[in-house]
């Protein structure tokens, strides 16, 4: 009776902490959704391909500023046990340094790669997204980390308030642009900082400041945020490459199709937003037990992924209906590209189980060669086949990456019972 008592505790919890992750990813895709198809109705292709090749910059460069850094922060405290405020002073430190690190080489790689957006436009959407909006998430994943996901839940539900509110404000008073979009984000992220800072942290113990990272943190921090820097660029990198060989208004057309398959990947991203913590601690007497949770999520994920993936290719066309028929061309490549929805839904799981495994290093190495060869292709293919060669390369390395992941976790996985 009390296994059931606790196996009954354990799924609430689990159930309501998916609850939490679905409420703050609807208004992340409602925020996501308003801002697609109001800049597709406000701005040219070659604009807005310039827009989203942006974000092939600035995106890798977020992964590594506070993307990794989110992690680490979570294994931390809850795998290694390292006192919250000593994690936090260090973990505001990083992203600080980091954040301006990030923003000046967004500018300088945005001005060699970019020609439609302004540079000083990709100066305040990076000031925006790598410099104050890191701040915010490092505060969600001290929450996170002492309170549960629920508790950073409610405090990440925030971000996608303040981006629906910057892309809803000056599209109905007629000044929606790129720059003044930006404008918005540097006022509504820099509001939520100044909250969570003073406002939420004291509610959990915990208080603003500095000290010097150690040299485990500053690997630790490496070794999560390169994986996750090489995943973005793998995702974003082939619409910056088509911005550099002058297809601009491909990459606006491809990345309005990207959008829809980023879209569809909300409840699957749910799931394991809510469930990753779960896949940290370690138990060395249970066998077989991060190769197990691995199945699991993938058993759930990948008929849900391929269900939404069918569905799609026959919904595509509404989009058409929803934007207009200057986009028409984006219908094809979503369908195209509906493999990736449940290749991406295997991937993760194998990638949680060998960080609940220990093996940070060799999930790095994985995830930067999957990167290596998409870049490769995109910079080999893109040129002569254009969004067609993203596809190929984003295709073949998300199945690189599934393929490698899971020989991985087993071989890792056994090996680690073996040892026990």
């Amino acid at each position: 009776m009390s296994k059931l008592r606790s196996l009954a505790a354990r799924y609430q919890d689990m159930a309501t902490d998916v609850a939490w992750s679905g409420v703050s990813d609807v208004l992340t895709m409602v925020a996501q959704l308003a801002s697609f198809v109001l800049l597709i109705r406000t701005l040219d292709a070659p604009t807005y391909g310039g827009y989203v090749g942006t974000y092939g910059v600035i995106g890798p460069l977020g992964a590594l500023t506070w993307s990794g850094l989110s992690l680490l922060i979570l294994q931390r405290i809850i795998r290694e046990g390292d006192s919250p405020q000593l994690v936090a002073t260090r973990a505001y430190a990083l992203a600080i340094v980091q954040g301006a690190l990030a923003v000046l080489a967004a500018v300088l790689i945005g001005r060699l790669v970019i020609s439609t957006i302004p540079a000083n436009v990709i100066f305040l959407m990076a000031v925006a997204e790598l410099f104050i909006f890191p701040i915010a998430q490092t505060s969600a994943s001290l929450v996170q980390a002492v309170k549960g996901f629920a508790a950073a839940a409610k405090l990440r539900i925030f971000i996608p308030l303040v981006r629906l509110a910057a892309i809803m404000v000056p599209y109905l008073t007629g000044n929606l642009t790129v720059r003044n979009l930006a404008i918005a984000w540097i006022i509504g992220f820099s509001i939520a900082a100044a909250a969570s800072l003073f406002v939420v942290l004291p509610t959990i113990g915990l208080s603003f400041g500095f000290s010097r990272p150690s040299r485990n943190y500053l690997r630790g921090n490496l070794e999560l945020s390169l994986p996750l820097t090489a995943s973005n660029l793998q995702i974003n990198g082939d619409k910056a490459v088509m911005n550099f060989y002058g297809l601009a208004s491909d990459a606006g057309l491809y990345g309005a199709a990207y959008r829809v398959i980023l879209l569809s990947q909300l409840p699957i991203r749910t799931m394991n937003q809510a469930l990753f913590q779960r896949f940290l601690p370690d138990n060395r007497n249970d066998k077989g037990q991060h190769l197990r949770r691995a199945k699991r999520f993938a058993m759930v994920s990948f008929p849900l992924s391929s269900a939404i993936a069918v569905a799609i290719f026959f919904v595509a066309p509404l989009l058409t209906f929803l934007i207009g028929d200057r986009i028409s061309e984006s219908v094809t490549m979503i369908r195209w590209l509906l493999p990736v929805v449940p290749l991406l839904s295997i991937t993760r799981a194998p990638l949680n189980g060998l960080l609940g495994l220990g093996k940070t290093t060799l999930r790095a190495g994985v995830i930067i060669s999957s990167a290596i060869l998409s870049m490769v292709m995109y910079i080999a293919l893109i040129p002569a086949l254009s969004w067609r060669g993203a596809v190929i390369g984003t295709i073949a390395s998300e199945l690189y990456l599934a393929v490698v992941g899971w020989t991985l976790l087993y071989r890792s996985q056994a090996a680690a019972d073996n040892a026990s």
